[in-house]
């Protein structure tokens, strides 16, 4: 999957300079470019240095509150 596939299947939007920081900080990543966070999921393209562009994404279980899991995907220039 390319970056351009991603932002459009997940309806990312590109953050402001401050959001992107404290986002970068919260995940242990470089940069964040990209998220969406909806209700119960959450979507991010981060750039880190060895791993190069990836695609995190998590969901809320409605009933425990607690997240299901992080998937990693790694996302093409």
């Amino acid at each position: 999957m390319t970056v351009a596939q991603a932002i459009k299947k997940y309806k990312l939007e590109p953050l402001n300079e401050y959001t992107a920081k404290v986002k970068a900080k919260e995940l242990n990543v470089e940069e964040v470019l990209y998220m969406n966070v909806q209700k119960n999921k959450y979507a991010y393209i981060v750039r880190d240095g060895a791993r190069g562009t990836m695609l995190y994404t998590d969901e809320k279980s409605i009933y425990t509150k607690l997240f299901k899991g992080l998937k990693m995907i790694p996302l093409e220039p």
